[in-house]
């Protein structure tokens, strides 16, 4: 017997271990879908839907988004497909993805990363510093105090759970990890620890960002996004810390791949790479160093000019 979408992708959902964060996405997709061909029964689905769902998404969205979008609702479909709720998934590789161009986002350079600490408070220098060392913002951001070994110079990345003094948080790809904690960071730590409110566990909150998620958590309201960025507007405020420091914006995320780039300029090894930035596949990895290669390339083939043809060139 056909069932209607809506009470499928809920049958979906309790049978499914989803991320949180895939949970919203996904169910913004069949939302969506729903509302543009209605609560239709799963059986009536075909290629023309996914299809016409695939230009709608494009407008007013970036071809980025809209891929993002038709990845997310790409393995409820195929679940559906299995469980014989559909023929077939509507969003199988029948249904391209848009063709979206390489975007090049330049490094920050030394002399920005000077600048950012130069003008940067503790907390800042701390957040910063511990990007620039493989941490992602969500691992900064829910770092607690018992994370920490400074006697061994160590951070481990866990999960947390849900306490009296802390929320609940899972690491990306669900596995713990050591983080090698240079001295200089240690000590900027030490410094930052000395200022913690009482019975803050979190290290480089603000006290006022603390005490706002515990109050939404206490009455149930600390959703997953404050959970995973618990600083709250950190875009907006990294932003204005660039902005000080006279550095053009662009993502906090690319303090990571300076830590990537320079590793791999001192002749660290992608498999190496892959276990220090903590990635579950080695082509994600392969990434973060791909326009280093491409800069090499660059730069030797401007060499080979030269030696052929530079004496032509008046």
């Amino acid at each position: 017997m056909s069932q209607p979408v809506k009470s499928l992708y809920e049958m979906y959902l309790s049978r499914s271990d989803l991320a949180e964060s895939s949970v919203e996405i996904t169910g913004r997709a069949v939302r969506w879908f729903t509302e543009l061909f209605g609560d239709i029964d799963a059986e009536q689905i075909n290629y023309g839907h996914a299809d016409d769902f695939k230009a709608w998404l494009a407008k007013g969205r970036s071809k980025s988004s809209a891929n993002t979008y038709l990845r997310t609702i790409k393995p409820f479909f195929a679940w559906l497909a299995e469980r014989r709720h559909i023929e077939q998934n509507p969003f199988d590789k029948k249904l391209r993805l848009y063709v979206v161009g390489e975007q090049k986002r330049p490094l920050y350079t030394p002399d920005e990363i000077e600048r950012l600490f130069a003008v940067a408070d503790l907390r800042w220098k701390v957040i910063v510093a511990l990007a620039l060392n493989s941490m992602r913002r969500g691992e900064i951001l829910n770092l607690v105090l018992s994370d920490i070994d400074f006697e061994k110079n160590l951070i481990l990345i866990t999960p947390k759970k849900d306490t009296e003094y802390t929320w609940r948080w899972d690491i990306k790809n669900h596995n713990q990890a050591y983080i090698g904690l240079p001295e200089s960071v240690a000590n900027l730590l030490v410094k930052l620890r000395e200022n913690l409110p009482v019975k803050q566990p979190y290290i480089t909150l603000k006290p006022a960002a603390y005490e706002r998620n515990m109050r939404l958590k206490v009455a149930g309201e600390l959703d997953h996004r404050l959970r995973k960025c618990p600083w709250g507007n950190f875009n907006r405020d990294f932003a204005m810390l660039l902005k000080r420091a006279n550095v053009k914006r662009r993502r906090f995320h690319d303090l990571r791949s300076v830590f990537a780039t320079e590793r791999y300029r001192d002749g660290y090894s992608l498999k190496k790479l892959q276990c220090l930035l903590r990635h579950s596949s080695i082509q994600t990895t392969a990434r973060y160093i791909k326009e280093i290669e491409e800069q090499k390339l660059v730069a030797e083939s401007a060499e080979t000019f030269n030696k052929h043809y530079a004496s032509n060139v008046p």
